[in-house]
């Protein structure tokens, strides 16, 4: 099981210039850490699409387009159980950070997160957030494509 103390260890072996913040009170969802830090708050989601996991990346106030993602080539995708989240990455949902997983992963950021300069997202347990530059992310990221993957809003 992976947690905040292995992102930290993670962040300095790997020399990327982040922080995790700790709070008093639960950052497990996009609303409780927006309540907390704003509106710069970073999901990260873990389908999977054809049997494999792909992680996506996406603004915390948007929800995942399941038919544009279909149209990247996928014929099934579906929400990964909590167990399979826990099992592919190491961490548990709702602490996961977008990169730092248990193995390599397959990873579409949403375009609109370009938009945003410093971000929250999730830090290793369920009460931090990691602090992290949209680019300094982007730097540390293996294997992403940037996609128009959220839902359009109305």
């Amino acid at each position: 099981m992976l947690d905040d103390k292995y992102l930290e260890k993670f962040l300095e072996e790997n020399k990327i210039n982040a922080k995790i913040l700790r709070f008093e009170k639960s950052v497990m969802s996009s609303e409780e850490a927006m309540n907390l830090v704003g509106d710069k708050v970073v999901k990260t989601i873990l389908l999977i699409c054809d049997g494999q996991p792909i992680i996506c990346i996406l603004r915390g106030k948007d929800k995942i387009d399941f038919e544009k993602i279909k149209n990247l080539g996928f014929k099934e995708v579906r929400l990964a159980k909590a167990k399979e989240v826990k099992e592919i990455t190491g961490y548990d949902i709702g602490a996961l950070p977008p990169f730092a997983h248990k193995q390599k992963l397959r990873t579409f950021v949403d375009s609109k997160v370009l938009e945003l300069d410093k971000i929250y997202c999730g830090g290793g347990c369920h009460r931090c957030l990691l602090e992290i530059d949209i680019n300094e992310l982007l730097k540390f990221l293996e294997n992403y494509e940037i996609k128009d993957i959220s839902l359009a809003h109305l």
